[in-house]
């Protein structure tokens, strides 16, 4: 049997009587092997496997380990399957702290129970098993790795006085447990000023384990409104920003995000284009939302972008349109946020690249006009240069007959 992402093993079992086929059955593991690399001494490691068979009804699988990694192995040795359930099984390894460094090999046996019928008139069935072996290999080593990420950054709005639930992924990429920490530093409206900074630690995280971690933070020292919150997470190069409400009690909660905001991204010197921002509230009440923004190039603000205030229903989107006729070449860059319900959005931008001024017939004329007048201020030096030469000479003759 050959080591394949995908493993495979289709087991036909017909048998003919008046034409009919009795029993068809496909049992199949997804990865076909397991690969643990850079696996600590007396540390951990873990994959998952999913089984999956094409039987209506519920089949029950045995796994067993064989090999040199037999006894490193833990997994539930009995499950059952079917086609509308496959079986996701958490396979771990934990190496013994004094075996040597290498590579260790052995395999995972997945067999089923029988799997047929009561036999019935004129039609034959006949129990089978059926068993797949998963390739199981473990690298050990003694070298300790540090390594994880952090993502899904979540935090919801929460009314005056409650605590702030800050969600985060973080995902253990090394051969060692962590304990990362996390900090959170709290913005406020106008992300000039830092109003609450707090820090801790995450719970243990075991080697190749991804986990989803809660963090609360009191809010009795915030007044109502809108905050945004950097999230960090040093240990593993991560970071993200989010916004948040403090609500008065029993608010309806207003919020809404920019979906975009599009333009040509290639235009033409005195081309007028459009520029569309797209909004959507989805919050629980209808707001009136307003898109402020500017147009900038090399750093100076070209042109100043405000729509009037439109009021948007709950789940409903808005576009909030612009023109904008750009009058040199160069890079434009089109910023700006939804202001709603006294909360504004993220910032969103685009870029705008104006191509320089084509070659055409008013250009070709200046052209033409510039080569000859630059002809003629030639001439006129080369004459004048020649005029002075016969002055000099002639001025040099007379001085020499006298």
């Amino acid at each position: 049997m050959t080591n394949k992402n995908i493993s495979f093993i289709l087991v036909l079992f017909l048998i003919f009587l008046t034409g009919n086929i009795s029993a068809v059955s496909i049992v199949g593991v997804s990865p076909g092997d397991v690969n643990l690399k850079n696996v600590l001494r007396g540390g951990y490691a873990e994959r998952y496997i999913t089984v999956t068979i094409d039987s209506d009804d519920l089949v029950g699988i045995k796994l067993e380990a064989r090999g040199d990694v037999k006894n490193w192995l833990e997994f539930p040795e009995n499950f059952s399957v079917s086609k509308d359930s496959p079986g996701r099984i958490l396979i771990s390894v934990k190496p013994p702290s004094d075996i040597p460094n290498g590579n260790y090999t052995g395999f995972l046996r997945v067999s089923t129970e029988s799997i047929g019928g009561e036999a019935k008139e004129e039609h034959a069935t006949s129990n089978i098993r059926v068993a797949i072996d998963i390739s199981i290999n473990v690298e050990v080593t003694d070298l300790e790795i540090f390594e994880c990420k952090a993502s899904k950054f979540i935090v919801d709005s929460v009314e005056v006085g409650e605590d702030l639930l800050f969600g985060i992924d973080i995902f253990n990429q090394g051969n060692i447990r962590l304990k990362p920490e996390i900090q959170i530093d709290i913005w406020d409206q106008e992300q000039i000023n830092i109003v609450k900074s707090v820090g801790m630690k995450s719970g243990e995280i075991l080697p190749t384990r991804e986990e989803s971690r809660i963090f609360s933070v009191p809010t009795g020292d915030l007044e109502i409104g809108q905050y945004w919150g950097d999230v960090k997470v040093p240990d593993c190069f991560s970071s993200e920003i989010l916004t948040f409400d403090i609500l008065e009690e029993g608010a309806l909660k207003a919020e809404g995000i920019l979906l975009s905001i599009i333009s040509k991204i290639w235009t033409d010197i005195d081309e007028t284009i459009p520029i569309i921002a797209t909004f959507k509230n989805i919050g629980e009440k209808e707001v009136d939302a307003q898109f402020k923004g500017k147009i900038t190039n090399e750093g100076k603000i070209i042109q100043i972008l405000e729509s009037e205030k439109y009021s948007v229903p709950i789940s409903e989107i808005s576009n909030f349109s612009f023109f904008f006729t750009p009058r040199k070449a160069g890079k434009y860059i089109v910023s700006g946020r939804i202001f709603y319900d006294k909360k504004r959005t993220f910032e969103s931008s685009t870029i705008i690249n104006v191509n320089p001024e084509k070659f055409g017939i008013k250009q070709f004329f200046l052209t033409v006009i510039y080569i000859v007048l630059m002809a003629f201020m030639g001439y006129l030096i080369f004459k004048i240069r020649k005029e002075k030469k016969k002055y000099i000479k002639k001025i040099k003759r007379v001085k020499n007959e006298l």
